[in-house]
């Protein structure tokens, strides 16, 4: 993609209250830093097997549908395998916790945004210590 696309898109996000809370606030990814609780770990454990069966799944599927010469095999099997990985995903996504993937977001926009559109930052909060 076009550099010009990046800095158009990241001087847009800029003015979203989320991003100006994320800059002000120095997001970083210190959530990420506790020991992770059993429901998490059960959390990341289904998004990566959700990953792991979608698309070779699919493709086997689609490799015995042609060795069988059953292609509505494929057709009706291939969204139905996709929709179980997508929500096995989901699934993981709520036991890992709003906190944790907040925490990722708000960090992952704040580095969008410095580098892409310096010059529209706004002033972030300086820690008295």
């Amino acid at each position: 993609m076009p550099l010009g696309f990046f800095r158009l898109m990241a001087s847009q996000l800029v003015k979203a209250d989320f991003v100006k809370c994320a800059i002000r606030e120095n997001a970083d990814l210190s959530a990420f830093q506790r020991k992770p609780s059993g429901k998490m770990l059960f959390g990341l454990i289904c998004i990566a097997v959700s990953y792991a069966i979608c698309w070779p799944v699919i493709s086997a599927l689609g490799i015995f549908a042609i060795y069988v010469r059953e292609p509505m095999m494929i057709f009706i099997g291939g969204p139905v395998i996709w929709t179980v990985a997508h929500f096995l995903c989901m699934f993981g996504l709520y036991l890992v916790g709003a906190d944790h993937t907040k925490a990722l977001v708000k960090w992952f926009v704040r580095i969008f945004v410095e580098k892409y559109a310096p010059e529209n930052i706004p002033e972030k909060e300086e820690s008295s210590l």
